[in-house]
């Protein structure tokens, strides 16, 4: 009874994480991505020159989502925990390059700036978390996919606080803006998170050593 409240107790965070998640999609599903089904809506006029290379991004993209997520509530070290990881790491090394090579083409340079940065991030993250669960290293994997699945969720992020009227109205130096904040308070919390239960830790004095300094 009481592991089970313990299990309980830990799930209610993530639940309400991916509850958050889930509605920031949807808004993102009917606010950016419904209106590209127009082909002389400005999104798609936008993403012309790059062609069929939007569709290989947003799939990689698509399955990092969906798999990522999936991966934190599937049994550890499970049959459809390595299979779906792996499918997680091929979404992210198809969706990223396609994503610099999108920007290279629609994208100002300072915009296309940012899109190396996040999506390298993404693709180095991810690629150490793959490295470190082949050695064994269970602990460090887990916390480099947190790293890796909250750079996925960024690309959330900064299209909902675009949306909000008052940045939208500002236009591009707002979308460089939310941007460059979206992912650096992104990386900062979950490494707040990663890092909490080793800072709220108490300090453990060795064995014979005194517990304080006072003579």
């Amino acid at each position: 009874m009481l592991i089970s409240l313990h299990q309980a107790s830990i799930a209610w965070p993530k639940l309400f994480l991916f509850s958050v998640v889930a509605a920031m999609l949807a808004f993102v599903l009917w606010h950016n991505e419904l209106p590209l089904l127009a082909a002389s809506s400005p999104q798609s006029v936008h993403l012309a020159p790059a062609g069929l290379r939007v569709a290989a991004h947003a799939f990689g993209a698509a399955l990092a989502l969906a798999l990522g997520a999936q991966q934190f509530f599937a049994r550890k070290g499970g049959r459809i925990h390595r299979i779906t990881g792996r499918v997680y790491v091929a979404g992210v090394f198809l969706a990223g390059p396609f994503a610099i090579w999108i920007a290279s083409i629609i994208s100002p340079w300072f915009l296309f700036a940012f899109t190396i940065v996040q999506a390298g991030t993404w693709m180095l993250c991810t690629g150490i978390a793959f490295w470190t669960i082949r050695r064994g290293n269970i602990d460090q994997h887990r916390e480099w996919m947190m790293r890796s699945y909250a750079v996925v969720l960024n690309f959330l992020e900064g299209r909902v606080l675009m949306a909000i009227p008052v940045l939208a109205a500002v236009g591009l130096d707002a979308v460089v803006f939310v941007n460059w904040l979206s992912l650096t308070l992104t990386l900062v919390g979950v490494e707040l998170v990663i890092q909490w239960p080793r800072l709220s830790a108490r300090a453990r004095n060795p064995p014979g050593l005194p517990t304080s300094s006072a003579a």
